[in-house]
This record gives structure tokens, C-alpha cells and sequence, in this order.
């Protein structure tokens, strides 16, 4: 039974369900899509509220990809999957003109550490092997000493998101359409922590053009050059193009 406390359906609106359990991230794609989409065309919810909706236990996917690509593509494919297999999901979604489920996986690449933490970037501090995050500032401060002899001409890195989402239509939810997208930013690893805002390794992102780390910017600011701005803004556009066109 859906929640009472859930949107009710609308066929003139796409239901969109966020794959991830981050709290953070879950802030930031609410902000992003609901800043390129009419807000009374949308309905978005995340991966926890789906399931609830079935009584089920969502458990995400092991990222076991070589690439932002791959693991934001096996979060997307067990969320599309998870909801096709259940009845009440599926029933809930079809009172919607259309359903999306968007994933994303996005870390910071560092030049000087061959790119390194790249994928692992949420367990960068964890042992090794493991599938669990570790604490930001734990991964943060690995960072700051891995790159504690690096010069400043050295220092440069970049945020990369790549998103993977399912546009979910038809009945049972068995057709789709497909969109990747992904979005950079570039900047230096700053020697300290700087900065109150964010999360992960904002406070070590240094924008030498703005003279901030990105945890130095409001949530506005950030979310309009971040790598996850650009890579959601793309994918969430071209969703809803998809979607007006199924009307």
C-alpha cells in the first residue's frame, strides 16, 4: 500500500526515483532536476520511499565497474529491475504519464595519483577490498597526505559524475529508453581543509577561478559548474524530452 504521505499519482507528470541512499546526493539531484524541470511536471522520490512503497528492503548493488560509467550503470539497471519486479511499484509508477529512475557514480580523480581515488573515492580511507564507504573526513585526510609532497604546478584534479538513467514506460514498466550523460570539474587539491559546505572532498577542491574550494560555495553556486550540475542537467533534459514525446 502506498504511504499516504506519497504524491498521488498524476498522468500528466513523470515520477522520477533517485538510486542512491546518500543524503547528500539526494539533496543535490532534488535541487538539480527541479532547477531544469517544471516543477508541476515532476514527482521525484528516492530508492528508500520506493521501497517502502512494496514493503521491501532495498539493498544497493556491490559497484564492482572498472568506471564511473559502469558503476553508474549497475545502480540504474538493479533500481530499474527492482521496481519492475514489484507489483505495487509498478502500479503506483503507472499512474504516472511515465517513470524514471536516475543514477549516478562520481569521485575525484587526481593527476598526480594516476587518477587515484577515482572510483574508490567513497572508501578511499577503507581497508582494502572493501565495499563499505569510509568517513569523508578519513578520505579526505588520506588525500591531503598522499599529496603532501606534491608541488602546486603538480596539484591539478577534477570531479567527473557519470549518470545513467532509464526512462520506464508501457505496460509493466517493460520499455525504455536509456541516458548517459556525464560532467567534470576541474580545479587543484588545495594542502588544507577549506570551507564549511559540501561534502566527500569539497573542502580540498580548490576553483582557482573563483578563488573557492567548492565547499566554500553556496549550494547554488556549486550546483551550477559541478560535475554533478552538468552531468544531471543533461540526462534530466533529455528525460523529460523523451517523456513530452510520449504523450
Amino acid at each position: 500500500m502506498t504511504p499516504a504521505s506519497f504524491p498521488l499519482p498524476d498522468r500528466d507528470k513523470l515520477l522520477i526515483v533517485v538510486a542512491t541512499g546518500n543524503d547528500h546526493k539526494v539533496s543535490e539531484f532534488r535541487a538539480i532536476i527541479g532547477s531544469v524541470l517544471p516543477e508541476d511536471r515532476i514527482c521525484v522520490i528516492t530508492q528508500k520511499q520506493a521501497a517502502s512503497i512494496c514493503g521491501r528492503r532495498y539493498v544497493s548493488p556491490e559497484e564492482t565497474g572498472s568506471t564511473f560509467a559502469e558503476n553508474a550503470r549497475i545502480k540504474s539497471t538493479a533500481l530499474r529491475d527492482f521496481i519492475r519486479a514489484s507489483e505495487e511499484l509498478t502500479a503506483y509508477a503507472a499512474g504516472f504519464g511515465a517513470a524514471a529512475d536516475i543514477a549516478d557514480d562520481s569521485g575525484l580523480c587526481v593527476d598526480a595519483l594516476g587518477g587515484r581515488p577515482g572510483i574508490y573515492s567513497a572508501r578511499y580511507a577503507a581497508a582494502p577490498g572493501s565495499f563499505d564507504d569510509a568517513d569523508d573526513v578519513d578520505n579526505v585526510n588520506k588525500l591531503l597526505k598522499d599529496m603532501e609532497g606534491v608541488p602546486d604546478g603538480r596539484r591539478g584534479a577534477g570531479f567527473s559524475c557519470h549518470i545513467s538513467a532509464f526512462l520506464l514506460f508501457g505496460s509493466g514498466l517493460r520499455s525504455s529508453i536509456d541516458v548517459e550523460t556525464r560532467g567534470e570539474l576541474r580545479g587543484v587539491v588545495a594542502r588544507e581543509v577549506m570551507g564549511e559546505g559540501g561534502f566527500g572532498y569539497d573542502p580540498v577542491l580548490f576553483i582557482p577561478r573563483l578563488g573557492k574550494t567548492t565547499a566554500m560555495l553556496t549550494p547554488e553556486e556549486k550546483n551550477s559548474i559541478s560535475h554533478r550540475g552538468r552531468a544531471l542537467r543533461a540526462a534530466a533534459g533529455e528525460i523529460y524530452g523523451h517523456f513530452t514525446k510520449l504523450r
